[in-house]
């Protein structure tokens, strides 16, 4: 009997309203918020394309993480509320998340505001991107960052089992990392046992999940992405008819099974972990 392959879709950046790639460009980048070919990224993602992902993954029984940004681009928080709108809806996104990708899907953190790093002594915000600020940090500055991401998860009534990093946080100093995400993982949840997603591995079709600590009946997973984003490409196109649609849909898994980076994937003998942006 042949042996089955996980497969699993990894989504980045999601949270309630607000769009952390527009924001992020325009607030750490300093450059317009626009598309490749000149319109505006918009500002606002409704509540409603949450509830269409979860009829689409439903009816699919797709498995895999969800992350979850706390403070969006420091614009309110999922535990108040999202700036400008009103709170009912950033509860009704939570529980829409919570009672309908629960059951198939891992919680998550994405640093705190997947913008700017919040300097947690004055909740002032430092001029430099989360990403770039955790490279120069070590354990005793990460694990109280890692533990307010999770503790507005946990206020916000979200099981969160793992961390994701905005853009590659962490990874010049990942030992210090890890550390950092195992302490503050137990010290909110009680938990000894998570996981991460830092490492995109697209050029090693045959990678898999590997065991990053272990101590004792203490371990951090780390899974990696090995399909990459193709779906990033419609961002930059008004395009939704069939053929386009197709043609990304190829570069992923082509409609016989035989091509794609899914099949390159599982004839490496990888495990397909797709990564995708919200």
């Amino acid at each position: 009997m042949p042996t089955k392959v996980p497969i699993t879709l990894l989504v980045d950046d999601s949270c309630p309203l607000i769009h952390v790639f527009r924001n992020h460009w325009e607030d750490v980048h300093h450059n317009q918020p626009l598309t490749a070919d000149g319109r505006q990224l918009l500002e606002t993602i409704p509540n409603a394309f949450l509830e269409r992902f979860c009829q689409v993954v439903e009816a699919y029984q797709i498995a895999g993480k969800f992350s979850i940004v706390p403070a969006p681009a420091g614009k309110g928080d999922i535990v108040t509320g999202i700036a400008g709108y009103s709170p009912l809806l950033t509860r009704q996104w939570l529980d829409t998340a919570n009672h309908r990708l629960s059951d198939r899907f891992d919680f998550c953190p994405e640093g705190i505001t997947h913008n700017l790093a919040v300097d947690l002594n004055t909740g002032s915000y430092l001029d430099q991107g989360e990403s770039a600020w955790s490279q120069e940090q070590d354990r005793y500055s990460l694990t109280p960052y890692i533990k307010k991401s999770l503790e507005y998860l946990k206020s916000a009534g979200i099981e969160a089992t793992g961390v994701t990093s905005p853009w590659v946080f962490g990874i010049e100093v990942e030992p210090e990392y890890i550390h950092a995400i195992t302490t503050a993982q137990y010290e909110v949840y009680n938990t000894k046992s998570s996981w991460y997603f830092l490492h995109m591995l697209h050029q090693n079709s045959a990678a898999r999940p590997w065991v990053a600590y272990q101590q004792d009946d203490s371990n951090l997973v780390a899974i990696p992405s090995t399909v990459d984003d193709f779906w990033w490409q419609t961002i930059d196109s008004p395009r939704t008819d069939r053929d386009f649609i197709s043609s990304v849909a190829d570069h992923i898994l082509t409609a016989d099974g035989q091509g794609g980076k899914v099949r390159q994937v599982l004839n490496a003998g990888g495990w397909p972990i797709l990564l995708t942006h919200w």
